[in-house]
């Protein structure tokens, strides 16, 4: 079997097209120099391996030996892998929304001029044969070409209307409009319209977890609970329907992307590491603001299954594992009631199929995706579960070997910088509630990876596949990295790891912060000339490169006395303002930056020259703060090179020092006075 270009690039999804009879090329200068010289327009495919729906259309259509014959025949084909080029995604994402006035999603399927990349026609998955009211694969590409042919005038008049759309997207602010004062509660108003009283969430189906929307609500909590106490169980009721529903792997912990109905009992089943890592801050929010242990054990879960199933023996973290296998999508999930009752014992199944509802209907494909039960909407979160506890842990741990032994879905080895930063803060954020060292430990092996094998000389890199470092880091790579090292750093000091936050910070200023309008634009100022640059400032599936490079220079500002980080951070706000007022729900994460401007923003350094066990007590102080504007180092470096640092020091005490903004406060040496100090942050 011939063997296309593909098989060269380190992307797993890119190696599983290699085979394909298309005439494959990975985005390249040779795919787009061809084009322009055959005169042919580009048909450009942007998926990624755990897609479900990228997978069904390579069944049909890219294995397919006639469609792929006229695919080689009219166009110049080129498949790309949107997480290791979220930069091309996002563009043509946007291409697709101003083509056809909805949004898109994967497979993308967009066919470009091929003088200037501009796309004239696009949509997503297409079928092999006419349905759904769309024609077939084969049928459109004959078309397009026909088209393309006959009014290649016209295209590229119409792509000038794409290009200024495009253009004007990113466009500053000449208003000089802020963002509104009651911008929470404007939100918060939103949030309410949209909230499924009766099974949690925003919206209806399909159901995605939401989770900058969920922590912006305990952010608001945190800076007032007495205003937002009211609005905090719409994020706790959300987290509690999505750990008893089917978007969580009852079996084997870890979340699933979205959930295909209201109820959130049967999912799309890819898992991807950013989701987890983001519900997992979450449930850690939710334990500390409730101390409810349901949240803690679901932390629990989460944190284990990212570190025992995601992360590599180089210590990075994989990007997803697939929805489907061989036998179909979902397969390796689910269970037919005899497989059930022939591997527990009489008493095992009684408890285990009352609680995930065996003794129901079959809910998918006549087999069984696990669940918690309920007999109705409203007993769903007020019945007592009144149930054998160790009889339905047993038989979880049965089937969970029994599942093991299973054909186990695709897990995509491509390790991310940006994914790998949001794992990371995610398990600092489960030690802070936990205690438990393990996951600290897990943390900083993720980060000494990036370190050593994605940050080569100075420029950080996006992709990590087989010993391969590449690609040109992005925005989210940049500021996902130094808000995390920032984190670690606050609970565990390593100067070296500062020193290259504080490289990190200076390269993210200097190559993507837009200087004349401001905000950070998505590629730097080094990289590859496209049609766009974009400059995201809404929340995706995680929060936004804007928001999180704000949060992330505003905290190593202060630290470091930079007002140079400051500045950049604050022209995010200026420039986004008009989005944030215009779809305040779409900007979670940036309100939540915005926020810390609000608020004197405090900074804690704890120093120790004794070493002994009295500073366990200052420790456990600052362990109880957690309010987003406070933030808090313990530094037992006396000699960290940064004078900032270095000067404030206990002579011969523990001894506290608390700054707000730029100005510092009397040192605190008794243990007395700085507990009473910081109740009143």
């Amino acid at each position: 079997m011939k063997i296309n270009r593909l098989s060269k690039e380190t992307s797993p999804y890119l190696q599983q097209h290699a085979k394909n009879p298309v005439d494959w090329y990975p985005w390249s200068k040779e795919a787009l120099v061809k084009a322009k010289t055959e005169k042919k327009p580009i048909l450009l495919s942007i998926g990624y391996s755990a897609c479900h729906w990228c997978h069904v259309m390579a069944h049909e259509s890219f294995e397919d030996i006639e469609t792929a014959k006229i695919m080689n025949k009219y166009f110049i084909n080129i498949k790309v892998d949107r997480e290791e080029r979220p930069d091309l995604d996002k563009i043509y994402q946007t291409s697709q929304i101003l083509l056809n006035q909805r949004s898109g999603g994967w497979p993308l399927t967009m066919f470009l001029s091929h003088e200037n990349h501009v796309p004239f026609f696009g949509g997503t998955y297409f079928p092999n044969t006419a349905k759904y009211n769309l024609p077939s694969f084969s049928d459109l590409l004959i078309k397009i070409n026909e088209y393309y042919r006959n009014n290649y005038k016209e295209i590229l008049d119409h792509n000038q209307v794409i290009i200024q759309a495009l253009e004007n997207i990113h466009k500053k602010n000449n208003n000089n409009e802020n963002i509104k004062k009651d911008i929470t509660k404007i939100y918060m108003d939103d949030c309410k319209k949209s909230f499924d009283q009766t099974m949690g969430g925003f919206g209806s189906a399909p159901k995605f977890p939401q989770t900058t929307v969920i922590m912006h609500i305990f952010n608001s909590f945190l800076y007032n609970a007495k205003e937002n106490e009211k609005n905090l169980d719409m994020a706790l009721h959300s987290l509690i329907s999505m750990q008893e529903g089917g978007i969580n792997d009852q079996i084997g912990g870890g979340f699933f992307r979205y959930s295909v109905d209201d109820v959130w009992m049967i999912p799309h089943f890819e898992k991807m590491l950013y989701d987890n890592a983001c519900l997992l801050e979450c449930y850690c929010k939710a334990y500390f603001v409730s101390k409810n242990k349901c949240f803690l054990n679901t932390a629990k879960k989460t944190a284990d299954w990212i570190v025992n199933e995601m992360q590599s023996s180089e210590g990075g973290f994989f990007s997803s594992i697939d929805a489907d296998t061989s036998t179909g999508e979902g397969q390796y999930y689910i269970w037919e009631k005899e497989e059930l009752k022939r591997n527990l014992t009489e008493d095992q199944y009684k408890v285990f199929s009352d609680y995930f509802g065996i003794n129901k209907k079959a809910n998918f494909e006549s087999k069984y995706h696990l669940y918690v039960s309920y007999s109705s909407k409203k007993d769903f979160f007020h019945r007592e579960k009144n149930f054998d506890k160790r009889l339905l842990s047993e038989s979880i741990e049965i089937l969970k070997k029994i599942r093991d032994k299973k054909e186990k879905p695709f897990t995509d080895k491509k390790i991310l910088t940006s994914w790998n930063a949001l794992a990371i803060n995610s398990l600092i954020e489960y030690y802070k509630i936990s205690d438990d060292i393990y996951y600290l430990d897990k943390a900083q092996k993720s980060i000494n990876f990036i370190i050593k094998k994605m940050l080569i000389n100075n420029n950080l890199n996006a992709t990590y596949k087989d010993g391969k470092s590449h690609i040109k880091a992005y925005l989210d790579d940049y500021a996902f990295l130094v808000n995390s090292i920032l984190n670690f750093i606050s609970i565990k000091w390593d100067s070296k790891l500062l020193k290259n936050a504080i490289l990190l910070s200076d390269l993210l200023v200097e190559k993507f912060h837009d200087k004349k309008d401001g905000g950070f634009f998505f590629t730097a100022n080094d990289h590859e000339n496209l049609i766009q640059n974009p400059k995201p400032t809404a929340d995706e599936s995680f929060p936004s490169g804007n928001s999180v490079a704000a949060k992330a220079l505003i905290k190593i500002g202060f630290l470091m006395n930079n007002t140079n980080y400051i500045d950049a951070a604050h022209s995010v706000f200026s420039y986004a303002s008009k989005q944030v007022n215009e779809s305040p729900s779409a900007h979670s994460s940036l309100i939540d930056a915005y926020l810390l401007t609000q608020f004197p923003y405090v900074t804690i350094i704890l120093k120790d020259n004794l070493g002994g066990d009295e500073i366990n007590k200052w420790l456990k102080a600052l362990s109880n703060i957690n309010k987003p504007n406070v933030n808090y180092f313990y530094v037992k470096d006396n000699n960290t090179g940064y004078a900032n640092i270095d000067d404030k020091t206990g002579k011969g005490k523990i001894t506290a020092f608390v700054c707000s903004n730029y100005t510092c406060e009397q040192p605190i040496t008794e243990i007395e006075k700085f507990v009473n100090r910081i109740s009143t942050l």
